[in-house]
């Protein structure tokens, strides 16, 4: 049963991960924070020329973007129409970033006034619209996620629940956006998750053995393009030196050694995401423990009814907890929960 918990704890962090950079964008603008933004590569660099910001109304010397290359860009066929790719998303996510820097409005002219900067007619038009569809969406994005409600019961049946929620995120991608541009923007991550689930139903099926489930597993593997595999091999090497460098830590290694371990292995500025991200999960997770903490004395408050105390506890995680951040802490408890039991 552990082990079902666990990994159903593994499927909720991973949907509630990919959930929230896309619907950051827009709760950034309502509650003036900053979304985390992890940079992509593209094979292709944008010219000299693309790397002239179009917003007059913006010190580039003052926002979080100085001295970064821009990311992606905005591929052109022979008759100049645009041709879709998952570049143009990079491009747009990385002036979007700075939302909560500035107001919404200047993000978004940002955004417009870099193509009519790089592109002309009709790839211009073209990439507009892909632009505003674009942002539709995630406006849509944040409506949907309202109807995604976190389950109470960590079980095995909730794969199936977060496949539903899936498919229902496809659909609503391919409502504002053309499909084709849907599939270069989404495509990867679509087939990389249906095969995470995919692989924790095999997993979680008692009535396989261990071998069945291993051989399903690497039949189920061999089947991924070229591209998931690579994906699937660098995230597990991510992972392990993640727990490697979370054993330095416990033997007393210091925040310097730990950047220069990342950096041999990821380059200096992996290390410094690397390193801005486990800021911000220390700091998560200090926020977790201290509701915890807290919600622990409620429920010992023999003052307090059943009813009462489950009231204070709800008055308590809404008060410390956004919106976003409440859909991620049930998996969390679980986790204290199953530590606490060992």
């Amino acid at each position: 049963m552990r082990n079902i918990l666990i990994l159903s704890v593994c499927v909720m962090l991973i949907i509630a991960w990919w959930f929230m950079p896309s619907s950051q964008v827009i709760e950034s603008h309502r509650s003036n924070t900053l979304p985390e933004a992890m940079p992509h590569q593209v094979e292709n660099q944008p010219t000299e020329s693309s790397k002239s910001l179009a917003n007059d109304k913006i010190d580039w010397q003052k926002t979080s973007l100085k001295g970064t290359d821009i990311d992606g860009m905005y591929p052109v066929d022979s008759d100049g129409n645009l041709l879709f790719s998952a570049a143009i998303k990079h491009r747009f996510e990385y002036f979007l970033s700075t939302m909560g820097e500035f107001p919404l409005d200047d993000v978004l002219q940002m955004v417009r006034g870099d193509i009519e900067a790089n592109l002309t007619s009709p790839a211009k038009e073209q990439a507009l619209k892909l632009f505003d569809d674009y942002i539709a969406y995630k406006y849509a994005l944040v409506e949907l996620e309202k109807t995604f409600e976190p389950s109470q019961h960590y079980e095995v049946s909730n794969i199936e629940r977060f496949r539903h929620q899936l498919e229902q995120l496809r659909n609503k991608r391919r409502e504002h956006l053309d499909s084709e541009a849907a599939d270069a923007f989404f495509g990867f991550d679509e087939l990389y998750d249906d095969f995470m689930l995919s692989q924790l139903e095999i997993q979680n099926n008692s009535q396989l053995t261990p071998s069945e489930k291993q051989q399903q597993i690497q039949a189920l593997q061999q089947g991924l393009p070229e591209d998931v595999r690579q994906m699937r091999e660098e995230t597990e090497r991510i992972s392990k030196v993640f727990e490697l460098t979370q054993e330095m830590k416990e033997e007393g290694a210091s925040e310097s050694q730990v950047f220069d371990y990342n950096s041999q292995q990821f380059g200096q500025e992996a290390a410094q995401r690397l390193q801005a991200l486990d800021e911000n999960r220390q700091a998560w997770q200090q926020k977790v423990d201290n509701y915890l903490l807290e919600k622990s004395q409620i429920l010992k408050d023999d003052l307090l009814s059943h009813e009462e105390q489950i009231q204070e506890i709800k008055r308590l995680a809404n008060e410390r907890f956004t919106s976003l951040e409440l859909k991620r802490l049930p998996a969390f408890e679980v986790m204290a929960q199953d530590s606490e039991s060992k």
